[in-house]
């Protein structure tokens, strides 16, 4: 997917790119300024710097046609309004009719704040009327009413996400944010400071919830807010102790605009959870505050340049050692000391090969003026042996040690380099790491702690593993009904090949589909699902159940759960993700139950029939009667009087009966039948396809059973 980022390049931008990067997104960022830090390989983006001229802007942005526009704007995460931030308007009407000429459908996200809500009694939620009193909130109201005339003029596909007050783990002095400008405010010890209560909010969660709108949002409109609340006064103290400030009297003045909203939307219906609290990271000391420079501090332009000051020190040194050379020529002892050698390797360790090569020459002239002879005196080699093997003696050493000094250095550059880049993936391994293991625990205590955790998880699990099929049936309705939280659940059962299927039971009325058979040839799409073993979501509004959840053994359907309707915050990627982690949990039982069946089958049926003993039968018309009394389904027993033998006759009448019915005997040659969903009221129909076979059948639900 390509996807366009319209902003500024600060930690948002770098959040964001490289969240999608990571996933296999072509990320274009369209901004003043490219990313502050450098992108890794994980994190791969394009940058364009936003032309001034807004037809080049919409060149631009019409050559990538990008599949999504993320708009977040140059002034975005400052918490203080600008002249400049008003051009931001500006930016996203181009950037609106860019993406609206485009031919094929693109989505729309438009970053906006949670000000647009004003000074709120209690928590604004998405449907709350707009009522900004501060600059900042007046201009994002502005930019929500424009992005809303281009989605009802051109039917554009846009989401609009109100963020609270967002942050990074790197505040700075020079930065609009309000976590810097908390810090700063401590800094520079500022006695007037507005008594705000904020919602802070990681730029990682907050793309978290980018993520998920892009993928599955199908609200207008989302408040993304931090899950817990920190006072001015608080991070003031919080700041002083990062910094070991001393606090001072501060004069806390009422804030001009409260903005306090819940996001229970979009942790609702998309799942989204923040991970991150800014207390606690400011205690364990994971915010870093940088300083911004003093303005005088700046850099000293070199007067000499390099070169030439290296001549000069080489002149210097040359010197030096020329006047130790001269002075300790008559010392008996320091005499036998070459120091224009010494020289050499000293310049040419300590500097480039060019150095080393002036090295070398001015050795040679010293050598050949202490020798009292002249470079044109050399006219043959064999007279002069001695002076030209000590001149090649300094050249050769002199360029031989210089180059390999600089091989050695270069070595160490690139050994250091690549540390460097080491030290830099083990600090975005480490990051990493913290954050999946941050995830993880926040998870696990949610899970062991919340009253839909673990504890309710395991409970609802244990019920559904039994070793009876038709009890796992019953289970399943109530367990799925307590997940969703609806009580149009039904059951039906079916045989393999067949489209037909007959209702197993049912918790309201209003369950079913069509009477206590469904035939799922007339839903196709539907059949094809429930065939393939898959969860099939329904298309609001068009009729179909909201969901039917296939149960399937051995690639069989043995069974399908059916739900009506779902309630509205119930239709979330997480309960999709329940139901099908449920599908999983239920063929694992189902399958379990119907091999127990087949291992027990001698101890439970009457050899070489589908009768079912006594104690069996029995067990199977006391589990009818608890559907009955719980109101999922009806039943009766009803006894069939028959000439010949039992197996002849179970035959013939299980040719009759449905996939939901069973047999059964007292153990004296009497044969009962178990109507699952059937009434004694309703069984004309029964015994006139029973009188067929020559067996005649009559209710004894009422009577005393030997049974």
């Amino acid at each position: 997917m390509k996807i366009v980022y319209i902003g500024t390049g600060d930690g948002l931008a770098e959040a964001l790119a490289e969240r999608m990067g990571q996933e296999g997104n072509d990320v274009y960022l369209l901004s003043d300024k490219a990313l502050p830090r450098k992108s890794k390989g994980i994190s791969l983006h394009r940058f364009y710097r936003s032309p001034r001229k807004g037809e080049s802007f919409r060149k631009l942005l019409r050559s990538i046609s990008p599949d999504l526009v993320i708009f977040a704007g140059n002034h975005y995460i400052s918490s203080v309004h600008e002249e400049e931030s008003d051009a931001d308007v500006t930016l996203l009407a181009q950037s609106l009719r860019t993406a609206a000429a485009f031919p094929h459908g693109v989505k729309f996200i438009l970053l906006s704040s949670i000000e647009v809500y004003g000074n709120t009694e209690g928590k604004a939620d998405e449907s709350t009327e707009c009522a900004a009193v501060s600059e900042r909130g007046i201009r994002f109201i502005r930019e929500e009413q424009l992005l809303d005339i281009y989605r009802k003029q051109h039917g554009m596909d846009a989401v609009v996400l109100r963020a609270s007050q967002l942050y990074t783990n790197r505040a700075k002095e020079v930065e609009g944010d309000f976590l810097s400008r908390s810090f700063s405010a401590a800094a520079q010890a500022e006695s007037h400071m507005t008594a705000s209560v904020f919602q802070p909010l990681h730029v990682s969660d907050f793309v978290d919830a980018i993520k998920r709108a892009m993928e599955d949002g199908k609200q207008d409109v989302y408040n993304v807010c931090g899950s817990t609340e920190i006072s001015a006064k608080r991070l003031y103290q919080l700041a002083c102790q990062q910094e070991k400030l001393q606090e001072r009297d501060v004069q806390w003045e009422e804030p001009s605009c409260v903005t306090l909203a819940d996001s229970d939307l979009i942790r609702q219906e998309l799942g989204w959870n923040d991970f991150r609290n800014l207390e606690e990271q400011l205690q364990g000391g994971q915010i870093t505050y940088e300083k911004a420079p003093a303005e005088d501090r700046k850099k000293k332009k070199q007067i000499v340049p390099t070169a030439i000051r290296q001549v000069v020190e080489n002149l210097v040194i040359f010197a030096a050692f020329f006047a130790l050379n001269s002075l300790c020529d008559s010392h008996a002892l320091f005499s036998q000391i070459n120091w224009l050698m010494i020289y050499v390797i000293l310049i040419s360790i300590s500097y480039n090969i060019y150095q080393s090569a002036l090295a070398a020459i001015l050795a040679s002239a010293a050598y050949l003026y202490s020798q009292n002879l002249s470079i044109l005196e050399l006219s043959t080699f064999y007279s002069y042996t001695g002076s030209i093997l000590a001149i090649m003696e300094f050249v050769f050493l002199g360029l031989m040690v210089s180059y390999t000094t600089n091989m050695l250095r270069e070595n160490t550059r690139s050994v250091r380099l690549d540390l460097n880049m080491l030290e830099e993936e083990y600090a975005d391994l480490k990051a990493i790491n913290d954050e999946n293991v941050l995830i993880k625990n926040e998870y696990e205590e949610r899970l062991l702690t919340s009253k839909s955790g673990f504890p309710k998880l395991y409970g609802l699990v244990s019920r559904l593993m039994v070793q009876e099929p038709d009890r796992i049936l019953m289970e399943t309705m109530q367990v799925i009904s307590e997940l969703v939280r609806t009580d149009t659940v039904a059951v039906y059962q079916g045989q393999a090949g067949s489209p037909w299927l007959r209702l197993v039971g049912a918790l309201s009325d209003g369950s079913p589909m069509d009477g206590k058979t469904w035939n799922l040839s007339d839903s196709p799409r539907i059949y094809d699902a429930v065939t393939r073993g898959e969860l099939y979501q329904g298309e609001f509004g068009s009729g179909e159940p909201a969901a039917v959840l296939p149960i399937v053994c051995r690639d069989v359907p043995e069974a399908v759960v059916l739900i009506k309707t779902l309630p509205y915050e119930c239709e979330t990627l997480y309960h999709v993700n329940l139901l099908k982690t449920m599908s999983l949990l239920l063929r694992d039982s189902m399958e379990k139950a119907l091999q127990y069946e087949k291992l027990s089958r001698e101890e439970h049926y009457v050899k070489g029939t589908d009768v079912l003993k006594p104690d069996a039968f029995r067990k199977r018309v006391l589990l009818a009667g608890e559907k009955a009394e719980k109101h999922m389904a009806e039943y009766c027993v009803v006894e069939l009087a028959y000439s010949g033998s039992l197996a002849e006759t179970a035959n013939a009448v299980n040719q009759t009966l449905r996939v939901t019915d069973c047999l059964g005997t007292d153990g004296n040659g009497k044969l009962y039948a178990l109507l699952n969903n059937t009434s004694s009221t309703n069984l004309e129909h029964l015994q006139k396809r029973l009188s067929a076979c020559g067996v005649e059948a009559h209710s004894v639900l009422n009577e005393p059973m030997a049974v």
